[in-house]
């Protein structure tokens, strides 16, 4: 046996007692009896009470209700209107559905229903406001966004979800306008940054980081100023999760922005390459970072060249590891080895070269005084000769006039 009218109004749970086919088939007769209003509110009830998980099943008890032959007003017709609603609004949130943005937009937006069920699409609206205004500021274009935006401010006007809505396409267009960019580090620098918001909306945050986290975050790491890095480490471990992948890598990437600026640009930029904290992936991953060493490859290569030889091998073999561009000669990792190695052949050079001994200056001929000194030694020496030369044949004629004397002494 059925239920009165009375008895349905009255009833507690509408949805456990008559929300199947044969039930709604059974009391059709009493439904109709129902007044606008009173169809309405049971209809309402019903739908709130139908769990998620049975929603698609309940379509099908609804079209039990259905009399073909009746034109009128039922209580088929509003139950489905009813039932249409919340059917829609759970599809703004349902990740299957790729553009859920459609349903509040061009043909398929109906503003008369939303207007009608008002109350009943606030109830399901209720705790969902924030998903699915996420949900909408991932998938709807730039161009929708804002007659989106005055389509759910006008079927829900100074309602949460219109708030919500506007705050998720506000952070959008941040993360589109500033994140996104050649200098995201502005988005958390711009005064409408709102941590609180990025946390709430953090579903928005990571589905657009986490296809780019790498190029985004030596970005920051390349034009953050020093003092703000650790604040901007913080503000993505707090929006997304200490291991997620968007903010893993902008903690590695100031890791390595660190090491660069106080190690291989220091005074001892062997030290980078002795590092524990020394990563080839992570150097090759974030190449970018070490257009920081445009200009100062020849001071980094001098330094490097005056370690062992050990050491140097040790570290010419990290730089061809790191070095994603080897055919570029200009890359400064090859820069950097070719200084080392330049200074290292001067050495090798200097080394292995005998020392000759310095050849014997020749004679100054040109000096004044010694001239003088080697002339008059050549002149004493003549006179030496000379004066010989006369005693000789002064001794020789004394010699002749003495036997020339004895001879006639003789002869006498």
């Amino acid at each position: 046996m059925g239920y009165t009218v009375e008895e349905i109004r009255d009833l507690e749970n509408p949805y456990q007692d008559l929300g199947n086919g044969d039930a709604l088939a059974m009391h059709r007769e009493e439904l109709n009896k129902l007044t606008p209003e009173e169809q309405m509110d049971l209809a309402s009830r019903m739908v709130l009470g139908c769990p998620n998980t049975e929603l698609k099943d309940f379509f099908h008890a609804i079209e039990a209700t259905r009399n073909p032959s009746d034109d009128t007003q039922t209580f088929h017709s509003v139950l489905a209107s009813a039932y249409e609603v919340k059917k829609r609004i759970f599809a703004l949130q349902d990740p299957r559905n790729k553009n859920p943005h459609l349903l509040i937009l061009g043909n398929e937006f109906d503003e008369e229903l939303f207007g009608t069920y008002h109350d009943l699409a606030m109830q399901v609206l209720d705790k969902n406001e924030t998903s699915i205004a996420e949900r909408l500021a991932i998938t709807t274009p730039t161009a929708d966004r804002n007659q989106l935006a005055l389509n759910v401010k006008g079927i829900f006007p100074n309602s949460l979800f219109a708030t919500k809505l506007g705050h998720a396409f506000a952070i959008r267009r941040d993360i589109d306008n500033l994140l996104l960019t050649d200098h995201p580090e502005l988005f958390f620098s711009s005064r409408e940054f709102s941590i609180d918001g990025c946390i709430e909306f953090k579903g928005l945050f990571q589905s657009l980081t986490e296809q780019d986290a790498t190029n985004i975050a030596q970005k920051l790491a390349l034009h953050t100023p020093e003092d703000q890095r650790n604040d901007v480490s913080l503000y993505c471990q707090k929006i997304n999760a200490a291991d997620d992948t968007f903010s893993s890598k902008v903690r590695e990437a100031f890791a390595l922005r660190r090491d660069i600026d106080g190690l291989l640009l220091g005074e001892h930029p062997e030290e980078f390459f002795s590092s524990r904290d020394f990563s080839v992936d992570a150097c090759l991953e974030f190449s970018t970072l070490f257009s920081l060493l445009k200009g100062q490859e020849q001071a980094i290569g001098k330094k490097l060249s005056l370690l062992d030889e050990k050491t140097r091998a040790d570290i010419n073999r990290k730089l061809e590891m790191i070095n994603n561009a080897a055919h570029d000669q200009s890359s400064s990792f090859r820069l950097i080895a070719s200084a080392m190695s330049s200074r290292e052949e001067v050495a090798q050079t200097v080394e292995t070269t005998p020392q000759q001994q310095p050849a014997p200056k020749a004679a100054d001929n040109t000096n004044p005084y010694r001239f003088y000194r080697e002339e008059l030694h050549q002149r004493r020496q003549q006179e030496k000769m000379t004066l010989t030369v006369e005693a000789d044949e002064d001794q020789d004629q004394e010699e002749e006039e003495s036997c020339l004397k004895k001879f006639c002494g003789f002869l006498s």
